[in-house]
């Protein structure tokens, strides 16, 4: 296959970065990735885990030569780079980025890279809490969201290549304008993250039932605030470049919570019924089962016991059978239906195959209320 870049150069190399340059490696999207850290080992580490092909401690001589240059660091440290790279490329070329906030670094790349230089902002909607090049996954875009950011003055023909490289990793394209971008995901992203730093400190703050709130704090609690264990740095740095969004978004959401309190301290057992009612349907659209841009997702739980091997076995039966897994979460707690292993299937065909090859396995094996 023809490579879509002949090099890319990758400014900063660690769980983001390593999992794109990999990815653009193995599925031959780039001819060459360099990588550019300031630290030697990273950059060693980089090149022997295949996720870069060579790597540069200088950013001049990192971007020389690049025909793509995508800035995979902190949206503060992004703001830093622009200036830094608009006095050193020769020649045209497509700068993105990866950062989870897209105004302000959209408007800087406007204001200081030279005619001739396209910017396409990105961020892929998928991550992990662990960081540094040892955590890179070149799956770790398969099926996940991947936003674009561009507007009327776009160039079309940049926007096809950075389309069809998010496709070439296995990811969904979404194209959106910078500021419509980061209201939404203050909605839905940084929002529930501020929501569940609040919501660990306080429970945090009954040191005196430490070792029995730790030992009950799963299911429900441990879910809604795992967003919380992402990196700080990172998260003030997103604060801080969507400022205006998330206090606005905050005030509401504080306002809804007070709202919520008076109706529990007034007993208002209709308003509080109501309240639950229609967050309920509300949570009940969320693109689960394909309403929304990701492939539609069929969910089939599986009751296993506790014993070695068993996922093992389970994958092992359907995939002899041909069936694929789209995804697999083993469920410790289950405070609503399900069984202790969720799998997830592209169609409702695959679905019920699995279900009909596990049941002659002798797997109890279910899907979702109210689903055939």
């Amino acid at each position: 296959m023809t490579a879509l870049i002949r090099r890319a150069a990758i400014i900063g190399v660690g769980m983001v970065g390593g999992s794109l340059g990999r990815a653009l490696l193995t599925r031959g999207l780039a001819d060459e990735v360099i990588g550019i850290d300031e630290v030697p080992e990273v950059l060693k580490t980089a090149v022997s885990l295949g996720a870069v092909s060579r790597g540069a401690t200088s950013l001049a001589a990192g971007i020389d030569g690049a025909d793509l240059i995508i800035m995979a660091a902190p949206v503060g440290s992004v703001l830093s780079l622009l200036p830094q790279l608009a006095g050193l490329i020769k020649k045209p070329v497509l700068v993105s980025d990866v950062c989870s906030t897209k105004k302000q670094v959209s408007d800087r790349a406007r204001e200081v890279l030279p005619a001739g230089v396209t910017f396409i902002g990105g961020h892929p909607m998928a991550g992990s809490e662990k960081g540094g090049v040892g955590a890179l996954d070149e799956y770790l875009f398969e099926n996940a969201l991947y936003v674009l950011t561009a507007d009327e003055s776009t160039d079309g023909s940049a926007l096809e290549i950075m389309l069809q490289l998010v496709k070439g990793v296995g990811a969904v394209p979404f194209v959106l304008d910078a500021a419509r971008h980061d209201l939404l995901t203050a909605a839905i992203s940084h929002l529930p993250h501020m929501a569940a730093t609040a919501l660990v400190s306080t429970v945090a703050a009954h040191k005196e039932y430490k070792n029995e709130l730790l030992a009950l704090a799963a299911g429900g609690f441990r879910d809604t605030t795992r967003v919380a264990m992402g990196s700080p740095q990172m998260w003030k740095d997103i604060c801080l470049s969507n400022e205006d969004n998330i206090i606005n978004l905050l005030e509401n959401y504080i306002a809804e919570l007070r709202r919520v309190c008076e109706l529990i301290r007034k007993r208002d057992e209709p308003g509080l019924l109501a309240e639950l009612r229609d967050a309920r349907e509300f949570r009940l659209q969320v693109p689960t089962k394909g309403k929304g841009i990701l492939p539609q997702m069929f969910n089939l739980y599986v009751y296993v016991p506790d014993r070695p091997g068993i996922i093992g076995d389970v994958a092992s039966h359907l995939g002899s059978a041909g069936v694929n897994i789209a995804e697999i979460e083993l469920l410790r707690v289950r405070e609503e239906e399900g069984g202790p292993l969720r799998l997830g299937f592209l169609s409702g065909e695959g679905r019920k195959s699995a279900a009909a090859l596990l049941h002659q396995e002798g797997f109890r094996a279910e899907m979702e209320e109210g689903e055939n």
